[in-house]
């Protein structure tokens, strides 16, 4: 991947974040049409994306650039981080002054994380990856996509059909978004990663380097999700948080230890994967 695209791209990305997420703490009318429990949510969302996401996505796009592995895994999985939350923006936040910003962060994420994704070198992620903790992390990505499962199939969705009445976290808007990303992307992925991780693939390496970097953010946003509703006033779901919270503790010790055993982190190489290549 062309460094100046790493690092133009990371700039683009980074600035339009800065002017949604800052909107929508700054201004009052950004979330004017939306549920309390829904402004909470977007506002604190906003501020992990500020001092801790922007930052994240470019110090490690300079790593990347530089050549360094980690660096290129980290960012690509921080940028893994923006697709998601302007994806939920677009789709989920009630119409206001951002969404062109929000659907412009959501595509550039979304073509940057392919590009990044489909020229890594699997085979060479395997390699340094050898000594990871496997089977720890495959059992975390078992655990979140179950836990994903849990929660929103048997929490929200399934007493909802079974009652026939509209879930309560629905509130005033037309369809669960968020559960539909979590229950489409998110826990598939984690699924898919854990099983071929413990099939020792290339894939379940390069994927679990990604997820991770993805749970932690997406984790940390959502604690601070819930510290804006409860400081709302919003009646929060105390064993959903602490779940949440105790996942991103897990998937943050995780990820030090998965990174800490890479053998070479500087050294980086990447290659467009063909129909006829193999791992």
């Amino acid at each position: 991947m062309d460094n100046k695209i790493i690092l133009i791209s990371s700039a683009v990305i980074a600035i339009l974040a800065l002017f949604a997420a800052g909107s929508g703490l700054l201004l009052k009318d950004t979330y004017k049409n939306d549920t309390i429990s829904g402004a909470a949510q977007e506002q604190g969302n906003d501020l992990v994306t500020i001092i801790f996401c922007i930052p994240l996505l470019l110090i490690s796009a300079a790593y990347a650039a530089n050549g360094s592995l980690r660096g290129r895994l980290v960012w690509t999985g921080a940028v893994f981080f923006f697709l998601y939350t302007y994806a939920s923006q677009s789709f989920l936040t009630a119409y206001n002054h951002m969404f062109l910003i929000y659907v412009a962060t959501f595509s550039l994420s979304l073509y940057t994380f392919a590009y990044s994704t489909l020229t890594l070198d699997t085979t060479q992620i395997k390699e340094n990856f050898t000594n990871a903790p496997v089977k720890a992390t495959a059992a975390l990505m078992f655990l979140v996509g179950t836990a994903l499962l849990f929660m929103w199939i048997g929490g929200i969705i399934l007493p909802s059909l079974l009652s026939g009445e509209r879930p309560p976290a629905l509130e005033t808007y037309t369809t669960l978004v968020i559960q539909a990303l979590d229950l489409g992307v998110i826990a598939p992925i984690a699924m898919i990663t854990g099983y071929l991780l413990l099939k020792r693939e290339a894939w379940g390496y390069t994927l679990a380097s990604l997820v991770l970097i993805k749970g932690i953010t997406l984790g940390t946003g959502v604690i601070s999700m819930g510290i804006f509703e409860i400081k709302d006033g919003v009646d929060v779901a105390i064993p959903m948080l602490t779940t949440f919270m105790l996942m991103t503790l897990g998937t943050f010790a995780i990820t030090i230890l998965f990174y800490s055993k890479m053998k070479n982190p500087t050294s980086l190489h990447t290659t467009v994967a063909t129909p006829t290549e193999t791992n």
